[in-house]
Parts: C-alpha cells; sequence; structure tokens
C-alpha cells in the first residue's frame, strides 16, 4: 500500500535527516517508528503525508506517487491523516466541534455519530462539549487523535500519539486504537522513543538511527535477534560479553567480531552457575533487577526474593550474537 524507495531528504548537502530508506507498508498494517530524538522518525512522517519533497528517492501510496509543497498547492494525502505532536485545536469551538471539523454535513446523524465513535475510542466522549482551552496535555492529544479517527482515513500517521499518557491510560488508547485500526483495516504509522508503545501494539517496528534504517522486523523477531547492540537497547535491559568474557565466564566460544547478548530473564540463578557479586538491586514491582558483576564483567537478572546475599552463582539459559562493531 505505501512504498518507500531509497528516500533521502536533508535541509542542506551538510544536514541529511534521512538516507536511503527503502521499506514497505502493507494494508492494514501497524508498523511502529522507533528511535532516539533527532533519529528522524518526525521527517519520515511529514514525507508519506506529503509535507516534505524528498531529496532523493520516491514514495508511492499504491500507485500514486506522493509529491510535497513543491508540486502541491495545498501539501497533504486526502486519503490519510496526519496527526503532529503540535494538536493545532481551536479553542473556540468545543471538542466535539473539533473532532467534526473536517466531516461532511451532509449526514448530520451519521457526522455526529463518527464524531462520538471517535472520541469514545481515546475515552475523551464525556468532555465533547468542553473547550480545548480547559483540557490537560493528554486531553488535547486525545482530541487530536479522535479527529483523525473520525475522518476514517485509510492510513493514520501519529508523530508521538502516546507522549502526553500517564502509563495506565496509555496501555487503554493503544489497545482502543489497534483495535479501532484492525476492524476498520486501516494502516497506521506511527512513531516513538518508548518500546511499550510498539511492542504488543504493532505488526511491525522499523528501528532508526541517525537517520539510517537499522532494522525493521516483527517485534518478536526484533527482540529475538536486535540487529546491534543499539536496537537491543532501544528494547530495554540488557547484558552483553565480549568472546573473550564469554569464554572466561562460561566456557563458551563466540567469534571474536561477535558480541553475546542476554535479557535478564534469561540470566538463572543456579548452585552450577559461576560466582558473582551483587552490586546493585533495584524494585520494578513484581520483582527485583539485580546487576551483579565479576571482575570487569556485568551481569543482568531478576529475582523474586529480597533480601540476596551477597554473591550469587548464575548461568546463561540463552544468548544471541550481535556484530561487535557497530556500522
Amino acid at each position: 500500500m505505501l512504498a518507500i524507495h531509497q528516500v533521502s531528504f536533508e535541509y542542506t548537502p551538510y544536514q541529511r535527516i534521512l538516507d536511503k530508506m527503502d521499506f514497505q507498508i502493507q494494508k492494514g498494517e501497524i508498523l511502529a517508528v522507533l528511535g532516539e530524538s533527532g533519529s528522524g522518525k518526525s521527517t519520515l512522517l511529514r514525507l508519506i503525508y506529503g509535507l516534505e519533497d524528498a531529496t532523493e528517492g520516491e514514495i508511492f501510496y499504491h500507485t500514486k506517487k506522493v509529491t510535497g509543497p513543491a508540486y502541491n498547492l495545498i501539501p497533504g494525502q486526502a486519503e490519510m491523516k496526519f496527526v503532529p505532536q503540535e494538536f493545532d485545536l481551536l479553542n473556540s469551538i468545543t471538542v466535539a466541534e473539533n473532532v467534526g471539523k473536517y466531516l461532511s454535513n451532509f449526514n448530520l446523524p451519521l457526522k455526529k455519530e463518527n464524531i462520538n465513535l471517535a472520541l469514545d475510542t481515546v475515552n475523551m466522549l464525556e468532555f465533547r462539549d468542553v473547550k480545548p482551552s480547559r483540557l490537560s496535555g493528554g486531553q488535547r492529544q486525545r482530541v487530536a487523535i479522535a479527529r483523525a479517527l473520525a475522518a476514517q482515513p485509510e492510513v493514520l500517521l501519529l508523530d508521538e500519539p502516546y507522549s502526553h499518557l500517564d502509563q495506565p491510560l496509555k496501555f487503554d488508547i493503544r489497545k482502543k486504537i489497534w483495535n479501532w485500526a484492525k476492524k476498520v483495516n486501516c494502516t497506521v504509522v506511527l512513531t516513538t522513543h518508548d518500546i511499550q508503545d510498539a511492542m504488543g501494539f504493532s505488526d511491525e517496528i522499523l528501528v532508526l538511527k541517525e537517520g539510517k534504517m537499522i532494522q525493521k522486523d516483527s517485534p518478536e523477531n526484533l527482540r529475538n535477534q536486535p540487529a546491534n547492540l543499539y536496537v537491543a537497547g532501544l528494547l530495554g535491559e540488557f547484558s552483553h560479553w565480549d568472546s573473550a568474557q564469554m569464554k572466561e565466564l562460561f566456557g563458551i566460544e563466540i567469534s571474536s567480531d561477535a558480541l553475546a547478548i542476554s535479557y535478564p530473564e534469561e540470566v538463572l540463578q543456579s548452585p552450577e552457575g559461576v560466582l558473582f557479586e551483587i552490586q546493585d538491586v533495584r524494585f520494578r514491582g513484581r520483582d527485583y533487577l539485580v546487576e551483579a558483576k565479576k571482575g570487569n564483567s556485568r551481569i543482568l537478572f531478576y529475582s523474586t526474593t529480597y533480601p540476596l546475599e551477597s554473591s550469587i552463582r548464575l548461568k546463561l539459559k540463552n544468548f544471541r550474537l550481535v556484530p561487535h562493531i557497530f556500522k
């Protein structure tokens, strides 16, 4: 449905924001674009929507080439809706009027139904008659999302859509937007720097670093086999060791040009394990995240008991290899 072919974007020859982006998005797919601030996530959405013109490469929506302001008096694609981080709500009209601002008045009962369904999806129905000026940042963000949902677009582009929401509400809204998109078969591309926004709520995750595509894969494959340490770091806590450390600690030989990565749940306490010294313990709610060391080697694992002895024996249940040098 969306095809991005070797797309690059730069403001000046010395300021390249995106470099050789090349991937496709299928109809009804939810793609999360994950990366640190400044990695080019927002620029990618603006290019897909047609608010910027690619310096190199092409973007196609079905068979139609997407072009930006250099070719269009009014940039943007009619079949898409883009929700930027600036919510652009009118404080002079109600929430419901903001959501229905771009909807046709030809069938007013249907318009009202679409407005109410969109507001219900983001848990804002009770605020339909309130002016946006009286809302919090998170509430205004949800109204902006509802305005896009009410238009029933074929493609929905969301830039950091959950950034102003607290954790319990964030989980609920992510789930509702997922269910809405799957019900109406809407293609969704959203940006985030929070892995929890992507895991469990996207079909695929695209990882960006400094404008470059690092990895595009399913959430499961991304975590099971990250392309490098940068990807692994975005996914949460982990331990890593070079070939000498793996041999010394666990008696396992790996290539000298690789690093071994293991997540805390893959490190087990065992009488037959290697003796480590406890360095730090952090309560996480359901368990404790424990850091231990042996010489210059560091290891992280989860424990359901506390306090712990000053030393503990640990063994590896699983690990995966990534390149030693990030390119």
